[in-house]
């Protein structure tokens, strides 16, 4: 179980984030599972890590909040080797090509960046930066560090949930090495225990609301999804990772 539970962490970072894990590892249906299960953690670490950033660029330098906000976001970025940005470029570009379902999945493998995959990616590293800046002066650490927690218990649901829009991509491969009611248990659990200390540190108006909202924007993900092509591919999720986090900071806005 232990040996099962460290394969999956290592698989999630080695997969998940630019950590250099340069190791053959066993994919079987328990450490693909584990790696799933593990993803909150992968996000805990990120938000950690931004969270003590901040800490100590807010106190301990006198920078501006708009540079604070480009030296988190950069480092998120790096964190995860620019993974979940080529998705929502990949994604952009299929979407707006406004071709059916199936060319818009064979644009999406195309490992070249379009027009509007490059002017969706414009909007959102301004877009995290700009709601960064704005976070920056009075946002708490923890509200800080949860999102990215968050948006990777989201990716798991939407995942555990969807059907794969192929059949041959990573994301299709993974789904038939996973068992779902684990996960669905993993991140219920994750999920209660991230709003209860939400709640203890952040109030109940801010934990509700990271319930809620979370909830709504993923399972209208999902259907968007399904309508314009057919289910979830990794470039999907990926993008999901992106739109959730800008998102949950934006909705943070409303409570500073």
């Amino acid at each position: 179980m232990a040996n099962r539970t460290i394969v999956g962490l290592m698989l999630a970072f080695q997969f998940f984030s630019a950590l250099p894990i340069h190791k053959q590892l066993p994919m079987k249906k328990p450490q693909v599972t584990a790696m799933y299960a593990s993803l909150p953690i992968v996000g805990a670490s990120f938000g950690a890590l931004l969270a003590a950033m901040l800490w100590l660029l807010r106190d301990g330098a006198d920078a501006s909040p708009l540079l604070m906000a480009f030296v988190l976001a950069a480092a998120l970025w790096a964190l995860t080797g620019g993974l979940h940005m080529d998705g929502l470029a990949d994604t952009a570009d299929a979407y707006f090509s406004y071709q059916d379902r199936i060319k818009r999945l064979e644009i999406m493998g195309d490992p070249r960046i379009g027009a509007f995959g490059t002017m969706v990616l414009i909007f959102a590293i301004a877009g995290k930066i700009i709601v960064l800046a704005e976070l920056i002066p009075s946002v708490s650490l923890f509200a800080l560090a949860a999102v990215p927690i968050i948006s990777r218990i989201g990716l798991t649901v939407l995942f555990n949930e969807s059907n794969p829009a192929k059949t041959d991509g990573l994301a299709a491969y993974f789904k038939t090495l996973t068992d779902q009611k684990s996960l669905y248990i993993s991140m219920a659990a994750w999920s209660g225990l991230l709003t209860i200390a939400l709640w203890i540190f952040c109030g109940w108006p801010i934990a509700l609301a990271f319930v809620l909202v979370p909830a709504i924007a993923t399972i209208l993900y999902k259907k968007w999804c399904e309508k314009n092509f057919g289910g979830v591919t990794g470039d999907l999720l990926g993008a999901f990772v992106e739109g959730m986090e800008l998102l949950l900071w934006g909705m943070l806005l409303f409570f500073i």
